[in-house]
């Protein structure tokens, strides 16, 4: 069990962004945030750019435990952490601690979820579902996780029964920043009332998706259509893609969104005429909790090392 007084470092790892936070017990001192996700390290750069982001932390007197979730553990990352198979309890993940140089540091990384079929995976979002289930233990319903690669999942119990992955994030993304519609596209700004008739476009005629991504450059061109109408649409369009494959999960069904407050918002905003009802809770916030209940619950001891 955890000392209330004992520090240790917490670290969300993802594809993108490296996020370390200094715990007191359960209470956050500092925290760092960097854009150094895992698609941009080798395999031996992890150790360095954790010693480096958290360096003001280390003591010499003392080695501080390390607890990670996140892409840090996929076969691309650190190391691979065998995922959990489902259906399985959120509360109960697979551990890895890999080998380091540095003595001031013990690291431990925990598993992901994979789904034999449909066949899906994910990593870091397993964390996030822990932490909300701390306080929501007798939720059974819809869970989706807004963000680069979106998660739909059903739950009971603790566990997790079933999951859909949308890469909604990534292809928006892709599509605003390197195809032939980016310069019709070129601001961040959306307009939530031409969102949300992106969305409509394509819930009634998914068929048209491509056609209707090329009329945001021709609508540029040719009326004056703003920056701000075209990435609105095109966040739309994307958006209802998603929600048209999910609503066996959303539709007329209890649903909370854990993600940030930006993408929240927007799912909220497209959800809530269509779900009995619908709650919203940080991502950062969850996954604090979850990795706060698994250093609280592991037996370090007993943990394997790469």
């Amino acid at each position: 069990m955890q000392n209330k007084s004992e520090k240790w470092i917490a670290v969300d790892w993802g594809t993108s962004n490296f996020r370390a936070y200094l715990l007191e017990g359960s209470q956050v001192v500092d925290q760092v945030l960097t854009n150094e996700g895992m698609k941009f390290l080798n395999k031996n750069k992890f150790e360095k750019v954790l010693v480096n982001n958290i360096s003001k932390w280390l003591s010499s007197n003392n080695t501080i435990q390390v607890l990670a979730s996140g892409m840090v553990g996929a076969k691309q990352g650190w190391i691979e952490v065998p995922y959990t198979e489902t259906p399985c309890s959120v509360m109960k993940l697979k551990v890895l601690s890999p080998k380091v140089k540095n003595k001031k540091i013990k690291v431990y990384i925990l598993s992901g979820v994979a789904q034999n079929y449909p066949e899906d995976v994910m990593r870091g979002e397993e964390t996030q579902l822990a932490g909300y289930f701390l306080n929501h233990p007798n939720f059974s319903g819809s869970i989706c996780l807004p963000g680069t690669h979106s998660k739909w999942v059903k739950v009971k119990n603790y566990e997790i029964i079933n999951f859909n992955t949308f890469l909604t994030g990534e292809l928006y993304e892709i599509v605003k920043n390197y195809s032939v519609i980016k310069h019709s596209v070129s601001t961040e700004q959306i307009c939530e009332n031409t969102l949300l008739e992106g969305v409509d476009k394509i819930l009634k005629n998914q068929g048209n998706f491509s056609n209707e991504l090329f009329q945001l450059r021709a609508k540029h061109l040719l009326k004056n259509q703003t920056l701000d109408e075209s990435n609105s649409l095109l966040s739309g369009y994307f958006l209802g893609l998603e929600l048209l494959g999910s609503k066996h999960y959303w539709y007329k069904k209890d649903v909370i969104l854990i993600g940030s407050d930006y993408l929240n918002h927007f799912y909220e905003l497209c959800l809530k005429k269509e779900v009995n009802s619908i709650k919203k809770f940080s991502s950062s916030e969850m996954t604090l909790k979850g990795l706060n209940y698994f250093k609280n619950n592991l037996n370090f001891d007993d943990l394997m090392t790469s």
